[in-house]
Protein backbone atom coordinates (compact mmCIF):
# COMPACT_ATOMS: atom_id res chain seq x y z
CA UNK A 1 0.00 0.00 0.00
CA UNK A 2 2.61 2.13 0.62
CA UNK A 3 3.73 2.47 -3.18
CA UNK A 4 -0.29 2.80 -3.94
CA UNK A 5 -0.22 5.56 -1.45
CA UNK A 6 2.73 7.78 -3.10
CA UNK A 7 1.17 7.04 -6.64
CA UNK A 8 -1.85 8.90 -4.75
CA UNK A 9 0.03 11.37 -3.97
CA UNK A 10 1.46 12.57 -7.18
CA UNK A 11 -2.02 13.73 -8.22
CA UNK A 12 -1.31 16.74 -6.28
CA UNK A 13 2.22 17.13 -7.80
CA UNK A 14 0.61 17.91 -11.37
CA UNK A 15 0.93 21.50 -12.53
CA UNK A 16 -2.92 21.81 -12.52
CA UNK A 17 -3.71 20.46 -9.18
CA UNK A 18 -0.26 21.50 -6.79
CA UNK A 19 -2.53 24.08 -5.75
CA UNK A 20 -5.07 22.00 -4.05
CA UNK A 21 -5.11 20.83 -0.41
CA UNK A 22 -4.28 17.32 0.08
CA UNK A 23 -7.12 15.28 1.08
CA UNK A 24 -6.34 12.03 2.93
CA UNK A 25 -8.92 10.14 2.72
CA UNK A 26 -9.05 10.94 -1.27
CA UNK A 27 -5.34 9.77 -0.86
CA UNK A 28 -6.45 6.98 0.82
CA UNK A 29 -9.32 5.84 -1.48
CA UNK A 30 -7.04 6.59 -4.57
CA UNK A 31 -4.22 4.60 -3.15
CA UNK A 32 -6.79 1.43 -2.45
CA UNK A 33 -7.80 1.93 -6.13
CA UNK A 34 -4.21 1.58 -6.77
CA UNK A 35 -3.67 -0.96 -5.02
CA UNK A 36 -6.71 -3.18 -6.15
CA UNK A 37 -5.84 -3.02 -9.92
CA UNK A 38 -1.81 -2.86 -9.61
CA UNK A 39 -2.37 -6.69 -7.79
CA UNK A 40 -4.19 -8.14 -10.63
CA UNK A 41 -2.00 -11.57 -11.64
CA UNK A 42 -2.97 -9.66 -15.70
CA UNK A 43 -0.91 -6.68 -14.85
CA UNK A 44 2.02 -8.82 -14.42
CA UNK A 45 2.52 -8.23 -10.37
CA UNK A 46 1.47 -11.37 -9.63
CA UNK A 47 2.56 -13.53 -6.36
CA UNK A 48 3.95 -17.36 -6.59
CA UNK A 49 1.09 -18.71 -5.88
CA UNK A 50 -1.23 -16.74 -8.53
CA UNK A 51 1.16 -17.71 -11.35
CA UNK A 52 1.07 -21.09 -10.12
CA UNK A 53 -2.36 -21.47 -10.42
CA UNK A 54 -2.47 -19.89 -13.68
CA UNK A 55 -0.55 -22.06 -14.98
CA UNK A 56 -2.10 -25.34 -13.48
CA UNK A 57 -5.62 -23.99 -14.35
CA UNK A 58 -4.07 -23.40 -18.45
CA UNK A 59 -2.64 -26.92 -18.69
CA UNK A 60 -5.86 -28.59 -17.09
CA UNK A 61 -7.80 -26.75 -19.59
CA UNK A 62 -5.43 -27.10 -22.52
CA UNK A 63 -3.63 -29.88 -21.50
CA UNK A 64 -1.05 -27.45 -22.92
CA UNK A 65 2.80 -26.75 -21.79
CA UNK A 66 4.13 -24.61 -24.92
CA UNK A 67 1.76 -21.42 -24.48
CA UNK A 68 2.62 -17.74 -24.43
CA UNK A 69 1.02 -15.30 -21.93
CA UNK A 70 0.46 -12.91 -25.05
CA UNK A 71 -0.41 -13.31 -28.39
CA UNK A 72 2.53 -13.62 -30.99
CA UNK A 73 2.94 -14.00 -34.92
CA UNK A 74 4.85 -17.44 -35.47
CA UNK A 75 8.14 -16.94 -37.54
Amino acid sequence: MKFARQEALKAWCQPTTKTIKIIPKLVEAFAEIIHELWSQPWLGNATTRELIDEIKTRIEMDGKLEYRTVDSEEA
